[in-house]
């Protein structure tokens, strides 16, 4: 039996957290949810996370802060980032700094399942190259 991914999700929105957390159990991932960064990078530090989803707009430090947090301590981890204010300018700042996925609220959860697969297929294509 294939064992379960982890998904971390970071909002500052009780309410968007828990239900994007139970959208993505539904698609058989184990989920974790931390309301702010310091909560995120705590539980990185305990549990082994293989995806992160964060919103970008939440107080200082904010999701460009954790991105650049976890890009720093967790360079294999990818990061989709979720914003209500996305723009262009937002999305080409998070591609550059490393996410691995951007997209605007409100959107489909089969969007955000496909990005997150997408970051996983990369990021275990990636680990067989250093492991051969």
């Amino acid at each position: 039996m294939e064992e379960l991914k982890n998904i971390l999700v970071v909002d500052n929105h009780q309410n968007i957290l828990e239900l994007l957390s139970n959208l993505l159990q539904m698609y058989k991932y184990q989920t974790f949810c931390a309301l702010d960064t310091q909560s995120a990078l705590k539980l990185m530090n305990e549990e082994k996370v293989d995806c992160v989803v964060t919103d970008v707009e939440m107080p200082k430090p904010n999701g460009f802060d954790l991105l650049d947090e976890i890009k720093n301590r967790y360079p294999q981890v990818p990061v989709i980032m979720i914003s209500s204010y996305a723009n262009p300018k937002m999305e080409k700042q998070a591609r550059e700094n490393g996410a691995s996925g951007f997209t605007a609220k409100p959107f489909s959860i089969e969007k955000l399942q496909q990005m997150i697969e997408q970051a996983l297929d990369k990021t275990e294509k990636t680990e067989k190259v250093h492991t051969c």
